[in-house]
């Protein structure tokens, strides 16, 4: 009855079935036992956070930093809300004081970099300048993990900018001081039958842009004799550091079973199994949710790879090695899989739908394979972005609406487009002009045009479409159904916030084809939108209602703020520019 790790552990498991009210329960019981339990107290201000009660919650942090000043995860919980206060009480402006301290506690704490991020953009906004600060933190981090998080932050909040570039270049060249980036083999003896097999040397990366159909193109490329490609999305986070150190926590010898424990869904797609996703969350039975349990002309089948003709094929690849790395490593997960499914040594590209990647993993991935094309699939930027924030949008998830916004503003004019090969397909003409888009890709990929390119499958299986699209019906989804792309818009976006969205991505929609070139226009445009960014969207007007927070103090949150710091950056750009400098091209498609 008064074992405290219990009442705690319970409250943990509570938390995450989402049941508040029973963990808040919990962790007051803890506390009735034992008042100097720290952990409790940080739970607690988490519910009450989750709760909307950020002033109770940050009562909650503060005390546990009354019992222990330097308890790191009190400092971050601090910052974080702090950071959803907003301007209130200079609460933005604490909440940088608190993540800093949490850093300088423990420089490897990756939510602390991530959310510390989101809080800079937000004080940007009021010509505030944290380059003391920022380099006073740099200073201090000269090798390492910590250096490297510093690295990316600073690429991060350069994206968009002239010097990104060079930003770029050193967060890549960072990433060389990760000192578990590979793993040696014990093995006194490589293996001495020879030379290693080949591996696929040409890879392309598919990176989707809101919701813009990449499943459907990567159901497309799937069954092409001379692409190697793994389903859905399960991957997108391999190239992150945290994957990496759960594939090689045991060694050499247990590397094939970490991987295949940390990837179950890959071998049975019914498997419940998290899956490690952007900013270091984890989703579960995802195989179930991007429709792979139900492939087959009947539905009834579940994507399985043979997990013992796997392993083995993989534990013989590796004796060829006398060093493994990430990049390696995943080339010859690529190569059992193919053995696997009965195809060996027969395709020499790779089509990874790396899809929506955190900085870490993408940047590590570009250092690892510098010579791979991006592929980013194109949908009408404002369809596209209202189709992703529907979902947030209903249930009055207003940072992560926000969030959403200011990643595809940013997403079509990244440095990295200007210093690899890329191009960004358009669902549009794969919709309309499947024969002439589907041969200007082939000729962008260098491969031969196949008839499988004009079917969706998993594995070579029949899939039936995204479960979660509102275009997936008791009959599947067409591939070249044009519903998608003929949805109105308004369900979350007023006119006037239409207005504002369709000048922000004007240069790009003039590019790519979805508006005609009216440049006198389009300036007369962007002065018109530059004090409307001031004031509440109607979007944001529902969001305030329904959650019932007075507008003046919507206006004050942290994300409000965060918002607006990426929508005027987008806008100073387009005033000095006008257009955005590392802007993506589109893929060419013939008129024939």
């Amino acid at each position: 009855a008064d074992y405290v790790d219990a009442y705690n552990n319970l409250g943990v498991v509570c938390v995450a079935k989402g049941d508040n009210a029973v963990a808040l329960g919990m962790f007051q019981r803890v506390l009735a036992i034992q008042p100097g339990y720290l952990d409790a107290y940080n739970n607690i201000g988490l519910c009450l956070a989750e709760n909307s009660e950020i002033d109770s919650g940050v009562q909650y942090y503060r005390k546990a930093l009354t019992l222990d000043p330097e308890d790191v995860q009190a400092h971050h919980n601090l910052g974080t809300a702090l950071h959803a206060k907003g301007l209130s009480d200079q609460a933005l402006f604490h909440a940088l004081i608190a993540y800093f301290e949490a850093l300088r506690l423990n420089p490897l704490l990756r939510k602390t970099w991530s959310n510390i991020f989101f809080s800079i953009r937000a004080v940007r906004l009021l010509d505030f300048s944290l380059d003391q600060q920022l380099s006073s933190i740099g200073a201090s981090l000269v090798e390492g993990r910590p250096h490297i998080e510093f690295r990316l932050l600073q690429y991060k909040l350069a994206i968009g900018g002239s010097q990104a570039g060079d930003y770029l270049d050193d967060a890549v060249e960072s990433l060389s001081l990760d000192e578990g980036a590979s793993l040696d083999n014990p093995a006194t003896k490589v293996n001495s039958a020879g030379v290693a097999p080949p591996l696929p040397e040409k890879i392309t990366a598919l990176l989707h842009f809101g919701r813009s159909g990449t499943g459907l193109l990567h159901s497309l490329v799937d069954g092409h004799s001379h692409i190697s490609t793994l389903p859905s999305t399960y991957f997108s986070e391999f190239f992150d550091y945290f994957t990496w150190d759960r594939v090689t926590a045991g060694g050499w010898d247990e590397m094939v079973d970490r991987f295949m424990s940390i990837y179950s869904v890959l071998f049975d797609a019914s498997s419940p199994d998290p899956v490690p996703v952007t900013g270091g969350r984890f989703i579960n039975n995802v195989g179930q949710l991007e429709g792979m349990t139900n492939v087959g002309e009947q539905r009834n089948e579940v994507l399985k790879v043979d997990r013992g003709m796997f392993r083995e094929e993989l534990l013989r690849l590796m004796t060829y090695y006398d060093s493994l790395d990430a990049f390696t490593f995943f080339k010859l997960i690529h190569a059992a899989y193919e053995q696997a499914l009965g195809n060996p040594g027969k395709k020499g590209k790779i089509f990874y739908h790396i899809h929506n990647p955190d900085t870490y993993a993408e940047l590590n991935f570009l250092k690892s394979s510098p010579n791979t094309k991006f592929l980013m699939m194109i949908r009408e930027p404002v369809q596209s972005c209202e189709s992703w924030v529907k979902t947030p949008f209903y249930e009055n998830d207003y940072k992560v609406v926000a969030t959403h916004i200011v990643v595809m503003l940013f997403a079509i004019d990244k440095v990295i487009f200007r210093k690899r090969e890329s191009v960004g397909l358009r669902l549009e003409d794969l919709k309309e002009r499947p024969e002439q888009t589907i041969r200007a890709l082939c000729d962008w990929l260098e491969i031969e045009e196949e008839e499988c390119l004009y079917e969706m499958t998993a594995q070579g299986k029949k899939w039936w479409g995204d479960p979660s699209s509102p275009d997936f019906g008791e009959k599947g989804m067409p591939p070249f159904g044009k519903a998608s792309i003929e949805r109105k818009v308004g369900v979350v976006f007023s006119e006037e916030d239409q207005f504002v969205l369709r000048t922000l991505f004007y240069p790009f929609s003039a590019s790519f084809g979805y508006v005609e070139d009216d440049h006198e226009q389009f300036m007369r445009d962007l002065e018109k939108i530059r004090p409307m960014l001031d004031q509440m969207f109607d979007f944001e007007k529902k969001i305030s209602k329904e959650i019932g927070m007075d507008p003046k103090q919507f206006m004050k949150l942290g994300h409000y703020m965060y918002l607006r710091s990426g929508m005027i950056d987008r806008w100073n750009v387009l005033s000095e520019y006008q257009t955005y400098p590392h802007m993506l091209k589109p893929l060419s498609i013939g008129t024939s």
